[in-house]
């Protein structure tokens, strides 16, 4: 099974950048299984503070590989009991999303820096990020409902929480490229760049002002953000209280405002302890 992607560590940032241009980087059956995979073991690790996605050739990514949609992967009902075969169909719907989700779940930040088309599944991995950057010659296509289904990875349900949910109703619907200008406008992108070069020097810039940061500070912060989305104010608050009342800890206060009165950049340990994963790892 060969990797979709290559996967970058320098100091605590990764970057995963697709590897398949020749593909326009659509997303096979290599990619849904590897990509969570990948996203998780960085996670595991508590050494990354912070995650750039991008890609190689003049697309981001065309969305799912078209050779996805076999037999194997969508059963044939003509040969199945039908509610078996639907729930099949509902466990690799599950697994798929999953792709997308594990950039939301990681305890990091994610910068998605796109160039060219980003389609389908693309759009469903990128709203799923934190922040998101494109080169000027970005576009932006839910193809889902031009090839007769309802977009179900991810993008329906993120898409209305980044931009107004008028503007992201009629992209689901229409069906049509949407600009980077556009994009940038209505707040589905950050900035805008005149090229990929530019576009992933910016986006490493702020992945190294993110690393940064306190890393229990972020993941905290990362988790409200989400939480608060999808509740009421009150429940956010009583959310963050919780958080802060089992995580706030002096040593990262205190690391902070000792480096700001010195003038020199703070320190901060990892989620994790290279010594206590070495412990586990001899004990199995």
């Amino acid at each position: 099974m060969s990797k979709p992607f290559d996967v970058e560590i320098n100091n605590s940032i990764a970057h995963i950048r697709f590897n398949r241009p020749e593909k326009r980087n659509s997303m096979n059956e290599d990619f849904w299984n590897l990509f969570p995979k990948e996203v998780e073991e960085l996670d595991s690790s508590g050494e990354i503070r912070a995650l750039v996605v991008s890609s190689t050739g003049p697309h981001f990514s065309s969305g799912i590989d078209l050779n996805m949609f076999k037999d194997d992967v969508v059963e044939n009902q003509s040969e199945n009991e039908l509610g078996r075969s639907r729930g099949y169909f509902l466990q690799q719907l599950h697994y798929l999303q999953n792709a997308a989700t594990c950039l939301e779940t990681a305890r990091f930040p994610v910068i998605a820096a796109v160039q060219g088309g980003c389609i389908g599944g693309g759009i469903d991995l990128i709203t799923a990020a934190d922040i998101r950057l494109c080169t000027k010659d970005a576009f932006f296509l839910i193809e889902e409902i031009n090839v007769g289904l309802a977009a179900d990875i991810g993008t329906i349900q993120r898409l209305p929480k980044i931009i107004p949910a008028g503007i992201a109703r009629e992209w689901t619907m229409m069906g049509e490229k949407v600009s980077a200008d556009r994009a940038k406008e209505v707040g589905l992108v950050s900035s805008l760049h005149e090229n990929h070069e530019e576009m992933l020097d910016t986006a490493f810039k702020i992945a190294e002002r993110l690393a940064s940061k306190t890393p229990l500070a972020m993941w905290v912060t990362k988790e409200v953000l989400n939480y608060s989305r999808d509740h009421s104010v009150k429940e956010g608050l009583e959310n963050v209280a919780l958080w802060n009342a089992a995580t706030l800890h002096k040593e990262d206060v205190m690391n902070t405002m000792m480096a700001k009165m010195q003038k020199k950049d703070p320190e901060y340990r990892n989620l994790r302890n290279k010594n206590f994963l070495k412990r586990k790892s001899d004990k199995q």
